[in-house]
């Protein structure tokens, strides 16, 4: 943490120190740790004993609605449609198959765990996405490398989950605080910043996790790790951390982005660019609605300086149809009859013929006479949706 977000953390409320207090609760053993996620240990071991049959599975699945719901988005998404979509779970787990169906039922519970309601949800899903995006790169990465790709996974889903847990303490502290108030999201994510590594490390510990999942939570910032498990997965793990951060700054992120980043070789960077396609799909089928938070701690950010279009552009968003009203760098201003869930990733069809649909994370709601007004960020376009975005915004005026 910067000397100016440490002064800033200790004068956030009148009486308390938030570094000092995560602290605290890691010194008394009070970090709230979840549980290893029971129905996907149940179905790790079903599927590692090997004596199962799909019907098992999908028993086993739809006995978590959360599971299920989720089992069924990913079967939908572009990592495994093929043909007509599914609409029944066993239909979802057959497509799926038991291998990435056990790597779903742990996304799903880590999901329900990041996902919940607080004051600073926004933020936790922000992150969650994160996790979700670097777990589809890594696996990516993995396989062109020859590695393990299921640890692969593993590790990039797992690598800044300590992020949630001190998001989490933050929330807690908060109710305790004496007045306190909404900040930016890069206050909160400085402090989060300074922790989330020690408290990775005690999930790894709470759940005696192997020596490569905890070395991905405590050490993917490290230029040069010494005594890694496995140095070559560390190092994919740190290299899709840094690519995550470009998607989360970004509409689109191409061969120049990632070279950029580091030098490649075509067989990794071509691997990286398949895995960023199937990232927005991948990473919305886990979503899920958040219920709204009667005390905010994240300061909305303002709405963007925006150029209007030169003609009439509709959008649908979850049902409804918005009018896009700008367009600023990397961002969609648009007007329509109610908010969006801030923080989500969800699906925009643009409405123009050819109709075509991306993601966009919903960043702000705010209110305009008579109607709401929405920012949205679209998220890792590519192919058709990145022609038409870059066609649209060459349209507006100024």
């Amino acid at each position: 943490m910067t000397s100016d977000a440490t002064s800033a953390a200790a004068a956030w409320s009148a009486d308390l120190d938030l570094d000092a207090a995560i602290d605290q609760l890691v010194d008394r053993g009070e970090v709230e740790l979840p549980p290893y996620p029971a129905v996907a240990l149940r179905i790790e071991r079903l599927v590692g004993g090997g004596d199962f049959g799909l019907d098992e599975l999908a028993r086993m699945v739809a006995s978590d609605q959360a599971l299920a719901a989720d089992c069924l988005r990913c079967a939908n998404s572009a990592t495994f449609l093929r043909g007509e979509p599914v609409s029944t779970v066993p239909g979802a787990v057959a497509r799926i198959g038991a291998g990435e169906l056990s790597r779903i039922a742990f996304a799903s519970a880590l999901g329900s765990r990041a996902l919940g309601a607080g004051p600073l949800a926004v933020l936790r899903r922000r992150v969650w996405h994160d996790g979700v995006a670097a777990a589809v790169l890594a696996r990516e990465l993995a396989r062109a490398r020859g590695l393990e790709a299921d640890e692969a996974f593993a590790c990039g889903l797992l690598h800044d989950f300590g992020k949630v847990l001190a998001i989490e303490c933050l929330e807690r502290i908060a109710r305790g605080a004496r007045h306190p108030r909404p900040m930016p999201a890069r206050f909160w994510e400085a402090v989060v910043e300074a922790h989330h590594l020690r408290l990775g490390a005690l999930l790894a510990a709470r759940w005696t996790l192997p020596r490569v999942l905890a070395d991905a939570i405590t050490l993917h910032h490290e230029e040069r790790p010494t005594g890694a498990a496995d140095p070559e997965l560390l190092a994919v793990v740190s290299l899709c951390d840094r690519l995550v951060r470009l998607l989360d700054d970004r509409s689109h992120v191409g061969e120049a982005d990632i070279s950029a980043v580091q030098t490649l070789s075509e067989a990794d960077t071509t691997a990286l660019i398949r895995g960023i396609e199937v990232v927005p799909g991948f990473v919305a089928a886990f979503e899920r609605e958040t219920p709204p938070s009667a005390q905010a701690l994240l300061e909305p950010p303002p709405p963007p300086q925006a150029r209007a279009p030169r003609r009439a552009v509709k959008v649908r968003v979850q049902g409804s149809e918005f009018a896009v009203t700008g367009f600023a760098k990397d961002q969609l201003v648009l007007r329509g009859p109610h908010p969006l869930p801030e923080g989500a990733l969800l699906e925009v069809m643009v409405l123009d013929q050819p109709t075509v649909t991306f993601h966009a994370r919903v960043m702000v709601s705010f209110d305009l006479p008579g109607a709401t007004g929405v920012v949205l960020m679209p998220f890792a376009l590519g192919g058709p949706a990145l022609r038409r975005w870059q066609g649209m915004t060459s349209l507006a005026e100024g």
